[in-house]
């Protein structure tokens, strides 16, 4: 599933034909706002997938290929932040958007997990709702990265393990 915003609406094609099975999508920030819009899909149809949303507070996948070939971006950036700055910390606004609230918007469920002990209860509790797709927001290091990767044009023979 390595196209860029493919596993949400994908997701909700899988739960269509098979109502009585539990889908998850897993999926990175940037990925679910490519077709965020399937949001009104899903509450339409009725399908109660659950969504592991692994936000990075960046781009991720944009984030690694700039930071190994080119330069960086950070979606928590704003004019008012220090031209030399180096990524989120404690001092950076908030994250935009707000996935627990975006969910809400569209009349589904929102669970924002901060803490790895947390996840548990996350899931579970997504698995009661039966009404509208759940998005459980995981919170992960700014840091984290996808391997393996090929860069953009290059054969599969000169894929980046670590």
């Amino acid at each position: 599933l390595g196209t860029m915003g493919f596993g949400f609406p994908a997701a909700i094609g899988v739960k269509i034909g098979n109502r009585d099975t539990e889908v998850v999508c897993v999926t990175g920030d940037g990925g679910f706002q490519m077709n965020i819009q399937e949001m009104a899909t899903a509450i339409v149809q009725g399908t109660p997938v659950i969504i592991c949303l692994l936000n990075n507070q960046y781009l991720g996948m944009v984030r690694q290929m700039q930071q190994l070939f080119y330069s960086a971006v950070c979606l928590r950036k704003r004019r008012s932040c220090p031209a030399n700055c180096k990524g989120p910390n404690e001092a950076c606004p908030p994250y935009t958007p707000d996935f627990v609230a975006l969910a809400e918007s569209y009349g589904a469920h929102g669970i924002r997990v901060e803490r790895e002990e947390d996840i548990q209860a996350a899931l579970d509790k997504a698995r009661t709702y039966k009404d509208a797709p759940t998005v459980i927001e995981f919170l992960i290091s700014s840091d984290e990265i996808v391997l393996p990767m090929v860069k953009g044009g290059n054969p599969m023979s000169e894929m980046i393990l670590k």
